[in-house]
């Protein structure tokens, strides 16, 4: 039998889902910094946003492939 770690897997989207209320607004470093402390907490998948949506998604896509990431792959 398969440990349970090894058929679980996070999918974050606090990047997009969570900046859908009134008010929120971030930066690219405000993006670049959460997904590095997502990344520190062993997320496997952090969706980013929608890259080309706008100029901050399309900058924090090209800004993200710089990180040290050491679990999360990016998604869209």
């Amino acid at each position: 039998m398969k440990d349970v770690g090894d058929l679980i897997y996070i999918y974050d989207t606090t990047l997009r889902d969570g900046t859908q209320a009134e008010g929120i607004s971030l930066t690219v470093e405000d993006k670049l910094k959460i997904t590095s402390k997502i990344d520190e907490l062993g997320v496997h998948y952090i969706e980013g946003g929608w890259p080309g949506s706008n100029p901050k998604d399309l900058e924090y896509f090209k800004r993200v492939k710089e990180l040290p990431l050491k679990h999360a792959k990016i998604s869209a």
